[in-house]
C-alpha cells in the first residue's frame, strides 16, 4: 500500500515544470524564513517549511513533488496564504500563488 500511496502521490514533473515550481517555491521559502505562525493556519510555519524544502530538494534532486501536499498548502485560505496574510506579504504571496497555479494547471 505505501508503494501505490507513494507512487500515486510523488509525482514526476517536467524538468521545465520543475525549474519554475523550485523558484516557486524558494521565493516562498525566504519569505517564511522571516515568519511568525499564524493563528488561523492549521499548521505551523516551522511544518510548512520542512514541506517546502523537502520539495525543493526532491524537485532538484529527482523532479519529483508531492503535488498534493503542495496543492493543499496553496490552497484559498490555506496555511500559505493565512501565514502570509499574518505576516504581511500577501500581495507576494498571490502573485506566487499565481505562478504555482499556472504550473500546475499545466504539468500536474
Amino acid at each position: 500500500m505505501n508503494y501505490v500511496w507513494h507512487s500515486i502521490f510523488n509525482k514526476k514533473i517536467d524538468s521545465s515544470a520543475a525549474v519554475k515550481l523550485v523558484s516557486i517555491l524558494e521565493d516562498i521559502e525566504a519569505l517564511l524564513n522571516d515568519s511568525e505562525d499564524s493563528i488561523w493556519s492549521d499548521m505551523e510555519n516551522v511544518k510548512v517549511l520542512s514541506i517546502i524544502r523537502n520539495s525543493i530538494q526532491s524537485l532538484k534532486a529527482s523532479r519529483k513533488a508531492k503535488v498534493a501536499k503542495l496543492d493543499y498548502l496553496f490552497l484559498p485560505t490555506g496555511p500559505l496564504q493565512e501565514i502570509s496574510m499574518a505576516n504581511g506579504w500577501s500581495d507576494e504571496y498571490l502573485v506566487l500563488a499565481e505562478r504555482f497555479d499556472d504550473v500546475s494547471g499545466k504539468y500536474f
